[in-house]
């Protein structure tokens, strides 16, 4: 089994590079013109959004077979595809609940995996921690050094007692752990990744991301790629090297907002004047938990800064505008430019989820903003940290920052006007523009 991430930024040629690998498999078979392609491989490729399967369904010629719920449940579709050894387009949601039995089918079948961006390999599950203290008591279940959830009732019949059964079945496949304060995670099976024959991920940035973190954590190895366009036209994977990106071009071409005072003596501060304590640190300002625990002065200030952005300091239609922050916070912020539809139609507004990724929907948009600084969970970078793994937390902010900067115009080489009032993602951005990444020393500042 091999692992390959090809680690490239947004529009090198990834999705392109795997669509090609795929292609070149396939060789024309039958039907009158020989239109009808065969392969000897068979694919799993993985995808977050609905929209991105149809697009691989329609540039590729191996006959992909997209899964449906119209003769019962779509994942019941799924185990029969993959019993019938075809190649399978899904979305990440499906593929996190393939399950023991399943994934011994894809082994058996020699599956290829192609995932487009990294998977949600870690969630917190606060249902079971009630439970979990409970079996404790009962003598149902053990705590083993590394803090994995054991099953060692063996007189526990699922059968007939179905209330503790999914702890059962996840502990016994070594999927749940316990953190202090009975915080229950469940990560995905690494059987996930293991039983195929190989492994293509698609990502950018992937020291940062949460899934090497588990890579690590399962001792799976991996090898990282760049990817490029040879002379012949052709996509072809190189050893790792982020000094091929573009990234003097892209800094040409963002146009970031900084606080300034003209010649005229025209001032503005939007990226200093939303928090009203004394003595405020900059570090941390519009993190999660402040976002939460802003007063209303302060959130009526940013709602000030993102409607006088796109109106004043860069007047952009609604339409070309994109923005982001987090979603219990939007509401507040929402505004004439910045438009939030409480009831989730994306189709009358122009919030953007801030962990968007994978989509070319936005790419007419001229000017975004960014109203957050992005902190990994604390419970989450302590679930990997009391394992032994670092994590570095510049590298995440970085690459999700990254990712919604291509969601939008700079994806075709155009100009965008960006509001980003943290100072600390405005900072990891300059790292970025000077391949300064991966620096840990320049985090913990």
């Amino acid at each position: 089994m091999n692992i390959k991430v090809i680690d490239a930024i947004c529009g090198a040629g990834k999705s392109s590079y795997a669509i090609q690998m795929m292609n070149d498999s396939s060789k024309a078979g039958f039907g009158v013109n020989r239109e009808f392609y065969t392969s000897d491989k068979k694919f799993i490729y993985v995808t977050p959004f609905l929209s991105e399967i149809e697009r691989v369904i329609n540039n590729t010629k191996v006959e992909f077979s997209e899964p449906t719920n119209k003769k019962g449940s779509k994942y019941e579709h799924v185990k029969k595809l993959i019993e019938d050894g075809k190649s399978i387009a899904m979305t990440h949601e499906l593929f996190s609940r393939l399950d023991e039995e399943t994934l011994s089918d894809i082994e058996f079948e020699g599956y290829i995996l192609i995932m487009d961006e990294v998977a949600n390999v870690l969630e917190q599950v606060q249902a079971y921690s009630k439970d979990i203290e409970y079996l404790l008591k009962a003598g149902a279940i053990e705590i083993s050094l590394d803090r994995e959830i054991i099953w060692i009732d063996d007189e526990y019949d699922i059968s007939s007692n179905g209330n503790y059964r999914d702890i059962k079945v996840l502990s016994e496949r070594g999927n749940l752990f316990l953190e202090e304060g009975n915080i229950v995670f469940w990560t995905m099976p690494v059987k996930a990744f293991l039983c195929f024959n190989e492994v293509y991920l698609l990502t950018y940035l992937f020291d940062g991301q949460i899934q090497k973190y588990y890579y690590e954590l399962h001792n799976v190895k991996y090898e990282k790629f760049s990817v490029r366009k040879n002379l012949n036209g052709r996509y072809e994977l190189t050893e790792y090297n982020s000094l091929l990106e573009p990234r003097d071009e892209i800094e040409e071409l963002l146009n970031i907002y900084e606080d300034y005072q003209s010649p005229t003596g025209r001032k503005s501060s939007m990226n200093s004047n939303y928090d009203s304590r004394k003595n405020p640190n900059e570090y941390y300002q519009l993190s999660g938990t402040w976002l939460r625990n802003a007063s209303d002065e302060d959130l009526r200030q940013l709602n000030n800064n993102t409607r006088n952005f796109f109106r004043n300091q860069f007047p952009t239609d609604n339409s070309n505008i994109f923005w982001t922050t987090l979603k219990g916070v939007a509401p507040k912020l929402k505004n004439v430019k910045c438009k939030f539809n409480k009831k989730g139609d994306r189709s009358k507004d122009n919030y953007v989820p801030l962990n968007i990724r994978a989509t070319n929907e936005y790419a007419n948009c001229t000017a975004m903003a960014y109203i957050y600084n992005r902190f990994m969970n604390p419970i989450e970078k302590n679930f990997f940290r009391n394992r032994g793994i670092d994590v570095d937390e510049g590298q995440l902010a970085m690459s999700d920052l990254i990712q919604f900067l291509f969601r939008g115009c700079i994806r075709k080489g155009e100009p965008m006007n960006c509001y980003i009032p943290s100072s600390r993602m405005r900072s990891l951005l300059n790292q970025w523009f000077s391949y300064e990444e991966g620096n840990l020393e320049y985090e913990e500042e």
